[in-house]
């Protein structure tokens, strides 16, 4: 079946600050920003921006479980929170997805809006904003996914988290290939002297 996103979980928008994000080593809470992802999106939970903030509604908290949901640039892409997190917000230009449907995995819901004809989509209704492309939510709450049953998205989730994992090890034997390499060259140069 087909299920907008409207219809499986709350979208509220991240926290927009005033000013400059200043940073407080010691502040009250930490911040999930872009620069908190690398290339492959995986989020670097221990490098977040701590800043202070007074009085803040709940609904910019960010909770094990939600979806972010990157919508602003050229890469729009959906992130789980798998970690457990205290005070923790999200930029504005996230979309923060809270699953309220037993009929989805929020892993599952991130996977489906990753794949390629929901970016197809979604790159289709970006609007070009001043810098950088814009995904409206008016637009992406009825972005439809297609949801099988729970089962089969366990067996979804956890192959693509298998794929991930390969992926990384793929490229850590890559840079240690690559070290080894050029290590035994300069070896092989100075020899040679």
């Amino acid at each position: 079946m087909k299920l907008k996103i409207k219809d499986i979980a709350d979208i509220r928008i991240g926290y927009q600050f005033r000013k400059k994000i200043k940073t407080e080593p010691d502040g009250s809470h930490a911040v999930i920003q872009m620069r908190d992802f690398d290339d492959y999106n995986n989020l670097n939970y221990r490098e977040l921006m701590r800043v202070r903030l007074a009085e803040l509604s709940d609904k910019y908290l960010v909770n094990k479980n939600d979806v972010l949901f990157l919508s602003r640039g050229h890469s729009n892409f959906a992130f789980t929170i798998t970690n457990s997190l205290e005070n923790t917000i999200a930029a504005s230009y996230f979309f923060i997805l809270k699953v309220n449907s037993d009929k989805v995995l929020p892993e599952y819901l991130a996977w489906g809006i990753n794949q390629t004809p929901a970016q197809k989509l979604l790159h289709n209704i970006a609007r070009q904003g001043t810098h950088m492309p814009l995904v409206p939510m008016s637009a992406f709450e009825y972005l439809e996914v297609h949801v099988p049953d729970i089962k089969t998205q366990k067996s979804i989730v956890e192959l693509n988290r298998l794929l991930n994992r390969e992926n990384e090890l793929l490229r850590k034997l890559q840079e240690k290939r690559s070290l080894l390499i050029g290590s035994l060259s300069i070896k092989a140069a100075k020899a040679s002297d």
